[in-house]
């Protein structure tokens, strides 16, 4: 637990410390902390998240990656990954959830999520390659391209392996 002071109001609320949105209990404003620049510290990275972020800094038209990057996107793009990859099934499932708890933990943004998967052929490519099709999968698509072509305020993202050798990838970002 931590206090933090509302900037509206001035009342001092107790709040669970890896918070960063708060609302006052007192006057109800919400305000949000700084959220770190996770990508100053690459070895908190995982290689997975290193491939998808490295790729989407060379991919042409790609500019998702200049967002800030959000440790609570991160975490979530890396749970829904892990989801697809469980269930062997690339997709936006349970989405309505992860807004919900998007709106509790770091505030009242628009959030937008892209989802794809690599090829059987790909288990074994470089954490690159695989990060590379994935841009590849979503230039495809207009309303995926839509959230990838952009920089917004914050992101997250992640890959991972299913035992089917298909590699599911998430983004999500905030603005």
């Amino acid at each position: 637990m931590k206090n933090v002071t509302c900037p509206s109001c001035g009342f001092v609320n107790s709040v669970f410390c890896l918070r960063t949105g708060y609302s006052c209990s007192q006057c109800g404003h919400l305000w949000m902390d700084k959220v770190p620049d996770y990508n100053i510290i690459p070895s908190l990275l995982t290689p997975s998240q290193t491939g998808l972020f490295e790729a989407g800094k060379i991919f042409e038209g790609a500019h998702v990656c200049e967002s800030e990057q959000s440790a609570v996107l991160m975490e979530m793009a890396t749970r829904h990954s892990q989801y697809q990859a469980d269930h062997r099934q690339q997709g936006h499932q349970l989405w309505d959830k992860r807004v919900k708890e998007l709106f509790k933990t770091l505030g009242q943004y628009t959030y937008s999520e892209i989802a794809a998967e690599s090829w059987p052929e790909q288990a074994e490519a470089s954490m690159l390659e695989l990060g590379t099709e994935m841009y590849n999968c979503w230039r495809k698509s207009s309303g995926h391209w839509s959230v990838a072509s952009k920089k917004h305020k914050y992101m997250g993202g992640d890959m991972k392996m299913g035992k089917d050798n298909i590699w599911y990838a998430t983004i999500i970002v905030g603005d």
